[in-house]
């Protein structure tokens, strides 16, 4: 009875109005409205009032260059809509400039929010002018493999919220314009972006919604210099250990990322005091243990406190010589901490003559407790001696915890006999412990909630 009934609430599709289904298909990428037209006479003419003009990687496939320009030509030819909400474009332009040019202005003329332009199979690097897509309508770009040309008082694309930049040629002058023109600016990406040297966000006047700010694995840099941006939120970076400066007060700044790679050689972060005390009122914190050890050698003597931390995310390499104790004195700076998700990683945590002379005796004898610390988890766990250690510390000065997150580490087989009484073994807690198995959804999972194992 219970399937018979969860069946007559099923609706099909030939019980649905075709303005209905042309109202869903006409925003569905058009490479899938094609294909439905294909399958169902029904569906002959959908593909003409598509908003999602995706002409991206998956709709080009195998197909031959001519043949994609076909495709598009023919398209635009017949469509029909007056309007459209997205154009994304993967081309080799290398010898049709005019013809980009030529479809965005059609992508443009029907009205469309986003605009994505793909030139990563064009062998030479094509510039992008701001007047040929400086309409109120579009609020979103992102370029790939193609530079945008924007003079510094041109006082063009006004309106757009996002801009991604993706291996291009990020210059000064062009950051600079940016910042400087884009007034309705809430995003910026720099990905993969090379040429940028000293990267300066300097925010106009008229730049008051500027929120968010990512630079990830970019080349040709030496210093991120954030000196005027007081309604910035967001600041995620990846990649190399650089100078960076924080000279402003950004009470607005919550949620900060360093994901910096390990070199081969040990480097103190420059400037890394005002650094942190730019900082030091985050919320949300997500961090790699080389930013650990660029910090300080000595964590018990750091100087500094993060106030308002609720979370925090910490990821160790194998070639880290970051230790149980190291996390544990960075969490007694963070007073309110409530949720922390460490990612032990493979071969990390090793036993290095730190841990053996000094480490290990420290944290036998800690004493400062995390009363506000609610939930944990720990991925890569093994039971080898520092990731059992990690467990039964958080099991016994986290005295509130609520969950303990144990994520199996990749390939690893527990033995039959174990269990998870061992982890409590003379420790008072109520937590609530869970040994999950590895999968790439936990990595993207502060705390993954499911049912408690023990």
């Amino acid at each position: 009875m219970k399937r018979r009934k969860e069946q007559n609430n099923v609706v099909s599709i030939p019980e649905l109005d075709d303005d209905v289904l042309d109202s869903i298909f006409s925003h569905l990428p058009i490479k899938e409205v094609r294909d439905l037209s294909i399958l169902s006479h029904r569906f002959r003419y959908s593909w003409k009032f598509c908003r999602n003009l995706s002409f991206d990687r998956h709709f080009a496939g195998t197909m031959s260059t001519e043949k994609f320009k076909n495709s598009v030509n023919y398209f635009f030819k017949h469509h029909r809509s007056t309007s459209a909400d997205k154009f994304r474009l993967y081309f080799d332009a290398t010898n049709d400039v005019n013809l980009v040019s030529c479809w965005t202005q059609k992508a443009v003329n029907l009205g469309i929010k986003e605009f994505e332009l793909d030139l990563t199979p064009t062998k030479t690097i094509l510039m992008l002018s701001w007047d040929l897509i400086n309409v109120e309508t579009i609020k979103s770009v992102t370029l790939v493999n193609c530079e945008l040309h924007l003079p510094l008082n041109s006082n063009g694309l006004r309106h757009l919220k996002e801009l991604t930049l993706r291996c291009v040629r990020a210059r000064p002058v062009l950051v600079k314009a940016v910042l400087a023109n884009c007034s309705s600016l809430t995003t910026f990406r720099l990905v993969r972006c090379s040429c940028i040297y000293n990267l300066r966000i300097l925010c106009g006047p008229d730049l008051k919604r500027f929120k968010t700010l990512v630079v990830e694995n970019c080349s040709d840099y030496d210093s991120v210099a954030i000196i005027n941006a007081p309604s910035l939120c967001s600041f995620r970076y990846r990649g190399k250990i650089c100078e960076f400066r924080i000279q402003c007060h950004m009470e607005r700044l919550n949620d900060v990322a360093f994901e910096i790679e390990h070199s081969k050689d040990f480097r103190m972060l420059p400037h890394k005091k005002e650094m942190v005390v730019g900082i030091a009122y985050v919320r949300h914190l997500t961090i790699s243990s080389a930013f650990l050890e660029g910090l300080t050698s000595k964590f018990e003597e750091m100087e500094f406190y993060f106030w308002r931390l609720l979370k925090l995310q910490v990821t160790v390499a194998s070639e880290s010589y970051i230790n149980p104790s190291d996390i544990a004195n960075f969490l007694k700076k963070c007073p309110r901490i409530e949720n922390v998700f460490i990612d032990i990683g493979q071969n990390a945590f090793g036993s290095s003559p730190y841990w053996i002379m000094k480490g290990r005796k420290c944290f036998d004898k800690w004493e400062t407790l995390f009363p506000l610390l609610k939930y944990v988890a720990l991925e890569g766990f093994t039971l080898k001696e520092q990731s059992i250690t990690m467990a039964r510390f958080f099991l016994k000065n986290a005295i509130y915890l609520r969950h303990l997150t144990l994520i199996k580490a990749k390939n690893y087989n527990f033995p039959p006999t174990f269990t998870l009484n061992y982890l409590v073994s003379g420790i008072l807690s109520n937590a609530r412990i869970e040994l999950i198995e590895y999968n790439r959804e936990s990595t993207t999972t502060m705390i993954p909630v499911r049912n408690p194992v023990g």
